[in-house]
């Protein structure tokens, strides 16, 4: 059995976060996940960051995190300020779009789709602990749209207008009504003024027993995004909840979801054949797929493999 490693895992965010955060929630569960089998992490990052069981590191930049690192770290694993220059091995994993960035040394993205848009191969898909999850059976008649609303990337816009025109109820949360007014291309689509009505209701920012509640009693999530999704966590969130996705069939996407459980679109017809035969999709099975395939500790498993490759010499490409 090969020796527990000594990881550190930068990041740009203090940890835990309460509410969104996609990046940051990750690494908590990936230290978690490090921590069970016996590895000592270290986490190194902003004032405020704390996590039971592993040693905290401060830093504010780039430049910090790489001066304050311990001397005992076997490899230190960056998810932001990618920035630093480490003295000892390390990945970097990309979890965003970077087109055109220079990416030397030893690169992690987050799917295939991902890492392939970059010019690279290796990637690790994000996992969830299933256990972090609230299931529910029992679904309601009302669609949840799960974003930050006035991303434009995120396509508020048509998850609305989809609603008007198959006559859905729609639960909205990721940001208030109003946001749809803000300087952006959703202010400009003027979808605020089509969010009105008895079927919309708009949550804001939740987190907590709220959010579990939202996911869970979905009767799908809409997912219509209009960019090339790095990975879509709020997919896997939704299928562990025993709730249904349907979207677009955009970025890694299509590498999340099957015909069991969800609904790759294309096209307004392609929305209209799924809202009605959404209901068809059993809630267990989307539950045991989410957890066999984009779990938490498959995630860990995958980068300890990137680790052991590193420190063995090897140069990902």
């Amino acid at each position: 059995m090969s020796r527990p490693l000594r990881i550190a895992l930068v990041c740009g965010r203090a940890l835990p976060v309460s509410l969104y955060g996609g990046t940051e929630r990750v690494v908590e569960w990936l230290a978690r996940e490090l921590l069970r089998r016996g590895h000592a992490v270290t986490l190194v990052g902003p004032k405020g960051t704390y996590l039971p069981g592993v040693r905290v590191v401060m830093a504010s930049d780039a430049v910090s995190a790489a001066a304050n690192l311990p001397a005992d770290i076997d490899i230190v694993h960056a998810h932001g300020w990618t920035g630093a220059r480490f003295a000892v091995p390390s990945l970097w994993t990309m979890h965003g779009n970077a087109p055109g960035y220079g990416f030397e040394g030893n690169w992690n993205f987050i799917s295939a789709d991902h890492a392939a848009r970059h010019g690279r191969r290796t990637f690790v898909y994000n996992g969830i602990p299933p256990e972090d999850v609230y299931f529910s059976a029992e679904k309601s008649d009302r669609h949840l749209f799960f974003s930050r609303i006035n991303r434009a990337g995120k396509n508020v816009t048509q998850a609305i207008d989809l609603a008007r025109r198959f006559k859905l109820k729609l639960d909205l949360a990721g940001g208030a009504r109003i946001e749809l007014l803000t300087r952006s291309a959703v202010r400009r689509e003027g979808v605020f003024f089509r969010s009105f009505g008895e079927q919309f209701r708009f949550h804001g920012m939740v987190g907590g027993w709220e959010k579990a509640r939202l996911f869970a009693q979905a009767r799908s999530l809409l997912f219509p995004i209009r960019w090339d999704e790095p990975f879509g966590l709020v997919v896997i969130e939704a299928l562990l909840a025993g709730t249904p996705v349907i979207a677009a069939a955009r970025g890694a996407v299509p590498e999340l979801l099957t015909p069991e459980v969800g609904f790759l679109c294309e096209s307004t017809d392609d929305y209209g054949r799924a809202f009605a035969e959404v209901g068809a999709i059993d809630p267990a099975r989307c539950r045991d797929y989410a957890a066999s395939n984009f779990s938490a500790a498959q995630m860990a498993e995958g980068y300890l493999a990137l680790y052991r490759r590193i420190l063995d010499g090897e140069t990902l490409d």
